[in-house]
């Protein structure tokens, strides 16, 4: 396999590691239940981190339950990477919280490449 070409690449190579131990599944919460925590990413969201400047309205910290689901709609022209799943122009994807814990995850929409997202049981 060829090295990444460029920062969303390499993102989403070592991303894929990173979800199987935060999300522990791929559909809603045990129960079905729990809250949304809905974000977007702007437009200009990939020109404004490549320039090294915050985007704004895309958080930092994330904070839920087990069983809540993260949604993020992406209104940039860019592939952006969140925890792992990569959410392309114009897509809304759905990111369940199964574990409870406090993680480091990528986020690519942030100058720092990374988003701390907290879980509780």
């Amino acid at each position: 396999m060829p090295p990444p070409r460029n920062r969303l690449e390499a993102a989403a190579a070592t991303a894929l590691g990173v979800v199987a131990a935060v999300l522990a599944g791929c559909g809603p919460g045990a129960d079905g239940g729990g809250e949304t925590i809905a974000f977007a990413i702007p437009a200009g969201a990939g020109e404004r981190v490549d320039a090294g400047r915050p985007v704004p309205g895309v958080p930092r910290r994330i904070e839920g339950t087990v069983g809540d689901t993260v949604e993020v709609v992406n209104h940039d022209s860019e592939l952006q990477v969140v925890s792992g799943f990569p959410v392309n122009p114009g897509q809304t994807v759905r990111i369940p919280l199964n574990r409870a814990g406090t993680f480091e995850v990528e986020c690519s929409a942030h100058e720092s490449d990374n988003l701390k997202l907290v879980v509780s049981p």
